[in-house]
């Protein structure tokens, strides 16, 4: 017997209202929490996303790789010591995972250091109501793993990844020729960036090598003059709860250091300009948010949001240099504490992602903040005006007194008295 129009209207209304109900953050205030798990060495786009207020970040070191002096550099420089970070600062439960983090990221995490506890705490937490986010880098420690290093693939994490290993594999070699290719141009987040294949993450794709499971969707491939199909970018959404989880096959995380061997897009000293682009975007998608598409936009604000960031920072030392010598920084910070004020009224606007609004708040913020250094530079001028004249007194005198010194004992030799005489005589033999 077929269906009566009111029970499907009743059904339909009912499916239509889990799609409109909106993602619940995990933070009240509408930030993004991200648990960043993994190499610190090898994490600096996620690293930079510090000082983005839309963001919560939080860092875990969990690599046994190394513990390299470069990018930021790592916290724990012993295995027993990385052991004590994950015990330290890793989520105490499901619920206080859900309860703080939007995304979790492991890049670099040894399987073995983030401890079977806590991996099964992850995929509890990607498979909660909540449905906290997941995706997995590219890396010796990662997926299948590499010279030797415990593989995810049959974990309670693994068995949530778009991804099957494919081996204890890491392609890396010849240096230069595995190009991304990307094949889902139009999907939300890869049309969000220019993706320049003149960038090393674009032609030297360093990756592990891994199959697409069954219903997941390859947004890039790699390629070279031996293969076509290496999965790069691939997604997928669980059917119980929607949460979106990721597999980035690629090490492109991190400075870089190998001479020859550049395949990320941190290079130092010539890092991809839309590097925080890329990790900000990511973050917002895997949180389901929509991904700004105004590219210049976004990245204009982002760039603004950081100078503003670094002026304020440098501005507040000066103010605290000058007060040391007794100078007045009431006014100044009082107008320090009105441009604050701007700030916080704008952010609930930027955690919904108007974009456009907060820029011209920050573009204002950024102008007043030019002005304060100027009228703190001139403040602390006159502070030290007194320390300057002092100065100079007290090195004129000192010269004065020594030269006066010296012309009277070494000139004039006002302080000799002739008190004999010496003279040579023969000798009798």
């Amino acid at each position: 017997m077929a269906q009566s129009p009111p029970n499907m209207l009743l059904f339909v209304s009912i499916i239509a209202l889990f799609i409109l109900i909106a993602h619940a953050h995990a933070l009240e205030d509408g930030r993004i929490g991200v648990l960043y798990i993994g190499c610190m060495a090898r994490s600096t786009p996620i690293w930079w996303m510090r000082s983005d207020p839309l963001y919560s970040m939080n860092f875990v070191q969990a690599t046994l790789r190394d513990w390299g002096g470069w990018g930021p550099t790592q916290v724990a420089t012993s295995e027993g010591a990385v052991y004590r970070m994950v015990r330290l600062y890793m989520p105490r439960s499901v619920k206080d995972l859900t309860n703080r983090f939007d995304v979790v990221i492991l890049a670099n995490a040894n399987r073995h250091a983030v401890s079977p506890r806590n991996v099964r705490m992850i995929a509890d937490g990607v498979k909660s109501a909540e449905a906290v986010s997941l995706i997995m880098f590219g890396g010796w420690e990662s997926f299948g793993g590499a010279f030797g290093n415990m593989p995810w693939g049959d974990s309670e994490v693994g068995e949530l990844l778009p991804t099957e290993d494919a081996g204890n594999i890491y392609i890396h070699k010849p240096a230069n020729s595995f190009r991304l290719v990307i094949d889902e141009p139009d999907h939300e987040f890869m049309r969000s960036l220019p993706w320049d294949p003149n960038q090393p993450f674009m032609y030297n794709y360093h990756h592990n090598l891994v199959t697409a499971k069954p219903g997941a969707i390859v947004l890039a491939h790699v390629e070279s003059s031996s293969f076509v199909d290496h999965p790069g970018f691939v997604e997928w959404e669980l059917r119980e709860n929607r949460a979106r989880v990721w597999s980035i096959t690629g090490e492109i995380l991190g400075p870089s250091s190998e001479p020859g061997q550049i395949h990320t897009m941190c290079a130092r000293g010539n890092p991809w300009e839309y590097t925080l682009d890329f990790g900000g975007n990511l973050m917002i998608y895997l949180d389901k948010r929509q991904v700004p598409q105004d590219l210049e936009l976004v990245h204009k604000l982002r760039k603004t949001m950081f100078d503003a960031t670094t002026r304020k920072d440098l501005l507040i030392g000066l103010l605290e240099f000058a007060d040391s010598f007794g100078a007045n920084t009431v006014g100044i910070n009082n107008k320090l504490d009105e441009l604050n004020a701007i700030v916080a009224d704008v952010m609930p606007a930027y955690f919904e992602l108007r974009f456009e609004e907060v820029l011209e708040s920050y573009e204002e913020v950024v102008a007043a903040l030019a002005q304060l250094e100027i009228e703190a530079i001139e403040m602390k001028d006159r502070a030290l005006l007194w320390v300057y004249i002092i100065e100079w007194l007290s090195v004129t005198g000192t010269a004065m007194v020594t030269g006066v010194i010296l012309w009277t004992v070494m000139v004039r030799r006002r302080l000799y008295r002739e008190v004999g005489t010496t003279r040579m005589v023969a000798s009798d033999s």
